[in-house]
Order: C-alpha cells, then structure tokens, then sequence
C-alpha cells in the first residue's frame, strides 16, 4: 500500500522501482517509510540483475533524508540520499557489532508528487567491487505490483 502526502506533516510508505533503459542493467527496488517533518526515509531494498550467470541479488537497509528543491516558483522536485547496508542479525545480547560498511549508495530527483523521477545508485558485488548505475527512471510501485523483497 502506498500513500503519497501533499503537506509537509506525516509518514507515508512508498516504493519505487529504479530501471535503467540500458539492456542487462540492474534493478533497484526500495520500500521506504517518509517521515516528513524530519525529512527522513529507512526502509529496505533490494538491487537484482537477472541478466548475469549467476543472477545476483543484494539485500540492503536504506536510511536517508530527502529535501525540496525549488529551482523557479513551481518547478519544485525532491532530493532524496540514502546509503544501504547489508542485512545483519545479531544474536540477542551480542554487545557490540563490527564496523559495517555500505553496500549501496542512491540519489534520486523526484517529482514534486512522489511519483516518479531520475536516479544514479552504486552497490557492491560479492566481491566488494562497487558498479554504478546512472541515469535510471524511478517509478512508483503501486498495490499489487509489490515483489517479494526481505
């Protein structure tokens, strides 16, 4: 289910498909929860390219913040970063973790609607090699469209 909120007070879930029109690119599906007044998002995501052998997929933590950009009086988009990192589960009453290092890095222009917009993102592979993607549509997911992500 997503929410798309017009004021500047609230939280809203979202997500958004990032799909580069280059054959064998990646994809970049995130979930994100907005929390407006901080000018916040944390959500999940997940980068799949079904094109390589094997076909990798990264599961990813996202937390970011997001600002509006008014260029000329109504022409507002919005700016939203977010970095990822990979999904750990500590045992109960572990202490202390290791330090943990990014596995994705995004920055999307949104229209001032929420509804679509332009991206660049990096994420690593398994080897810890970092591969970007640049100029990527951002499409809204809407109800019933949801995948499956972790």
């Amino acid at each position: 289910m997503y929410f798309i909120m017009e004021s500047k007070s609230g939280l809203f879930i979202v997500s958004y498909k990032i799909a580069s029109p280059n054959l064998g690119a990646p994809t970049f599906e995130v979930h994100f929860a907005v929390n407006t007044p901080a000018q916040t998002v944390t959500g999940k995501g997940v980068v799949h390219n079904a094109t390589v052998n094997p076909p990798f997929t990264l599961f990813t933590d996202l937390r970011g913040d997001f600002t509006y950009m008014t260029v000329m009086p109504k022409n507002t988009h919005i700016l939203v970063t977010a970095e990822g990192y990979p999904n750990i589960k500590f045992p109960p009453h572990a202490g202390i973790g290791p330090v943990i290092l990014p596995n994705t890095k995004l920055r999307m222009v949104l229209e001032s609607d929420w509804q679509s917009g332009k991206a660049n993102f990096m994420y690593t592979d398994d080897k810890g090699n970092w591969h970007e993607v640049v100029d990527a549509n951002v499409s809204i997911i809407k109800v019933g469209e949801l995948a499956a992500s972790n």
